[in-house]
């Protein structure tokens, strides 16, 4: 793939904004903003009142909505991470994307399910083919009903309409469009209630983000003249009293001085279709072969902190 401008790679983040706060994010967000880095930033429309792990500020939040729209003036995305941090029944997801808009300037494009969210769409065991859905479906019990018609959940029309690009498999390797050239893509069995699914490279935390932007990825990145979409949560330890972890910094510094293109995940997926041959839905072997790298991604993963 050729790139505009004689740029010889793609960079991008997705920001999943799990434990957001600006006190916790402002300053990377800062940091991204002067070297030129424009990314992708998900949001919670409301605030939840059920207990769970997840915390951070949302849409009715004044002054984190505020910073975010600094962030839209400074040409930054924003997409969805469900509305809220917890279940969310239709008529709330209906209202979330009317919310979204008003408080936004548009609806949502780009949308990552959150966690163990009981409406999250096409999620859990569905997110693979035969067999690896029925493994999942063994070893992990809980629901989710997103795209189910007759369910409280659903919101499968409301996805369809708006949200262009869904997450869905991550991989621990620097050039995403590498271990998955077919990206955005869709499926044929779910396209009823969704359009085009993308791929991440994980960064999931700040040590995963330091590891895989090191200076040896960021150059294989540019030598393969790759497409990179991180998926990452800023507010996991990249801001310490108020200070960018150093070696973020750095890693950042050292990506922004190649010659490279620096725009939001659905600017990145746009360009991506607009410049391939064709369109096609993604085959059963081709899943397969995105299942198997996920899982034995997270194998190896295992296997590293276990030693």
């Amino acid at each position: 793939m050729t790139y505009p401008y004689n740029k010889e790679f793609i960079f991008t983040i997705f920001d999943d904004t799990d434990n957001a706060t600006v006190s916790t994010i402002e300053p990377i967000y800062k940091l991204l903003n002067d070297l030129g880095i424009k990314t992708t930033k998900s949001v919670w429309v409301f605030d939840s009142n059920e207990s769970n792990k997840f915390k951070g500020e949302t849409l009715e939040d004044n002054k984190y909505l505020d910073f975010i729209h600094t962030l839209i003036k400074n040409g930054f995305e924003i997409a969805l991470h469900n509305v809220k941090n917890f279940s969310s029944e239709r008529e709330e997801i209906r209202k979330g994307f009317n919310t979204f808009f008003n408080k936004i300037g548009y609806y949502p494009k780009v949308h990552a399910n959150h966690a163990l969210n009981p409406d999250n769409i096409y999620w859990g065991s569905k997110r693979f083919v035969f067999p690896m859905n029925l493994i999942y479906r063994i070893l992990y019990k809980r629901g989710y009903f997103g795209e189910e018609k007759n369910n409280r959940y659903f919101w499968g029309d409301i996805h369809k309409e708006y949200i262009k690009y869904t997450r869905n498999h991550t991989f621990n390797y620097i050039n995403t469009f590498k271990r998955d050239p077919d990206m955005p893509y869709m499926i044929k069995k779910k396209s009823v209630y969704s359009n085009y699914w993308f791929t991440s490279s994980d960064a999931s935390n700040v040590e995963k983000f330091i590891k895989i932007t090191a200076r040896k990825n960021i150059d294989r990145l540019v030598n393969e003249r790759g497409i990179c979409i991180l998926y990452t949560h800023f507010a996991s330890g990249f801001v310490n009293n108020g200070v960018v972890n150093n070696r973020v910094i750095k890693n950042l510094e050292y990506i922004s001085s190649k010659n490279g293109l620096f725009i939001p995940v659905s600017k990145v997926l746009d360009y991506i279709i607009d410049h391939r041959i064709k369109e096609s839905y993604l085959s059963y072997f081709k899943r397969l072969r995105l299942d198997f790298y996920y899982i034995f991604d997270r194998i190896m993963e295992k296997i590293i902190r276990d030693r």
